[in-house]
């Protein structure tokens, strides 16, 4: 085990430099018909992520949690109300800022924010697309394929920033389908359904092999919490609420 995690340690320092050098020579790709800029530091979308836009609904507000180069956020704003899009990478920041300029979007707010450090609200739906491998690394813009926390603080938090009937759609490789059961049967939460990602198209392919980024078999995990969490949670924060408007109502002066 201890190799095993040094070996990829080791082939992570390899690999991040090397997709910065892809990136430069390769500094777009066109998803869904759609051009997207990609900056050096900065996930290239490989997988047909763009298609986590059949899961958002009209008029919902959406959270996208880790936005990378934004490819969520430009496929789901044009359905959504507003869309908050975050990063922990400032490189990611910016690029999705840069990639709803260009597309014209206007109701997307991009924050910095390490997971929910700096979200604020409930949403209707929250696109999580967690590291596929485990190990760390200090410099932000290298977190993007490799992390041991986005899993764990993404299930013990998510609950918090749900709306009433909200979904959660995680993509992961379908290898760990019983893990990610596991983690929603422990935090209140039921899987939905599990669907494969669309097939690459051969061009997407070949780019992929370039990436070194191939035999995942991603898929979409479509969450949401169980009835009795959700009625737990919303009875909670009910109970909140009115506290708050007694407290102000008790600040407030009468009316003569």
């Amino acid at each position: 085990m201890i190799i095993w995690s040094f070996a990829k340690h080791a082939f992570m320092m390899f690999w991040y430099p090397y997709v910065g050098m892809l990136n430069r020579i390769w500094p777009s790709i066109v998803v869904g018909g759609k051009r997207l800029v990609i900056f050096p530091g900065v996930y290239k979308p490989l997988e047909n992520e763009h298609a986590c836009v059949d899961y958002c609904r009209a008029g919902d507000m959406v959270l996208d949690l880790g936005c990378g180069s934004g490819v969520g956020a430009v496929f789901c704003a044009p359905k959504a109300r507003e869309l908050l899009a975050v990063d922990i990478s400032p490189s990611a920041v910016q690029n999705t800022a840069e990639n709803c300029r260009l597309h014209g979007i206007h109701n997307v707010t991009v924050k910095q924010s390490d997971m929910f450090s700096n979200v604020e609200g409930k949403f209707d739906l929250i696109l999580a697309n967690p590291p596929y491998l485990e190990a760390e690394f200090a410099n932000k813009d290298r977190q993007f394929a490799t992390s041991k926390r986005y899993l764990p603080v993404l299930f013990s938090k998510v609950g918090d920033y749900m709306a009433r009937d909200g979904l959660l759609v995680i993509q992961y490789p379908i290898w760990f389908r019983g893990l990610i059961g596991r983690l929603a049967s422990e935090h209140g939460m039921r899987v939905l359904e599990v669907r494969r990602m669309p097939l690459k198209s051969p061009s997407l392919l070949l780019l992929s092999l370039a990436y070194m980024q191939f035999g995942f078999r991603s898929a979409f995990y479509l969450l949401q919490q169980t009835p009795a969490t959700q009625a737990t949670m919303h009875s909670s924060s009910d109970v909140r609420w009115q506290a708050a408007e007694q407290a102000v109502s008790k600040k407030e002066p009468a009316l003569t």
